[in-house]
Formats: structure tokens, sequence, C-alpha cells
């Protein structure tokens, strides 16, 4: 066996080099979007927990106030003591309602939104409110779309 041949055989060839190359490309791309699914499900669990722990805020909230607070209002209400004198006594005693005293903000750097639900709806839903999350797309789909609403039993 002269020289040249046990170089060839000991090395390897372009193709099988390259072949490796693809096949590892391959094997990271599949990592990389198992990561990003992973993530982006971590995230909307993240959101709808965060959702569902306001929504029990609110409800605090209407148990030291005796009313949700209005759409003007918002979250800010649960963070923000009353002007009105009356309102305030009710308000400190269990006030604020988020830790913190600032409204959280969901996975994407949004904070969270409120809608109170209107009396005739509320009165046969027995819905009397809403909290969300915009969602990946940080709008406002008014808790449809990519929203994350609290209410929402489906997994997205």
């Amino acid at each position: 066996m002269t020289r040249r041949q046990r170089t060839r055989r000991s090395a390897f060839t372009l193709m099988e080099v390259l072949l490796v190359i693809v096949i590892l490309l391959m094997l990271g791309t599949v990592g990389v979007i198992s990561y990003s699914k992973i993530a982006d499900s971590s995230r909307k669990d993240t959101a709808k927990i965060l959702t569902k722990d306001v929504e029990g805020a609110v409800e605090l909230y209407d148990r030291s106030m005796g009313r949700y607070p209005e759409d003007g209002e918002g979250l800010g209400a649960l963070i923000t003591r009353p002007d009105d004198e009356a309102q305030a006594k009710l308000w400190d005693s269990g006030g604020p309602f988020l830790k913190g005293g600032k409204i959280p903000t969901d996975p994407w750097g949004t904070p969270l939104a409120y809608k109170k639900v209107d009396d005739a709806t509320a009165s046969r839903t027995g819905v009397y409110f809403h909290v969300y999350s915009f969602g990946p797309n940080r709008t406002d789909d008014s808790g449809s779309g990519d929203d994350i609403p609290a209410w929402a039993e489906e997994s997205r």
C-alpha cells in the first residue's frame, strides 16, 4: 500500500464532512423550534396564572368597596386610594389590593387589561368583569385573537 492510499483512507471526504454539518444543522433547527414552542407555551401559561391572580384581587376589591372598578378606573383602582373619604375608609380596610402597589405586566411586558361587563350581561352570565393579557402581539383584541383571558378555560 502506498503512502497516498493510506492518507486517503485515514481522512474524511468533503461529502462526509458536509453530510455531518447538514445533520447537525437539522438537529439544531429541531432543537430551536422545540425550545421556541415550549417558551411560548410557558409565557402563555404564566399570563393565564397572572390574570387569575389579578381576578382574585378584583374580587377582594369588590368585597371591601362593595363594587367592581369602573372601566375608567381600571386596575389602577386596586392600587390607588380614592379621593372620596367614604370610599377611602373602605379602601383602607383592604387596599392596596395588588402586591407591590403596581399593575402587573404580562410576560411580554404589557400591563394587564380590565373591562367591566355591562349590567345586563352580568346579571345574565354572572360575570362582572374581565381581566386579560394582550398576548404576544401586545394589542388589545378585547379578549379574543391572541389575547389571553382569565375566563377562558381552554389552553392556548
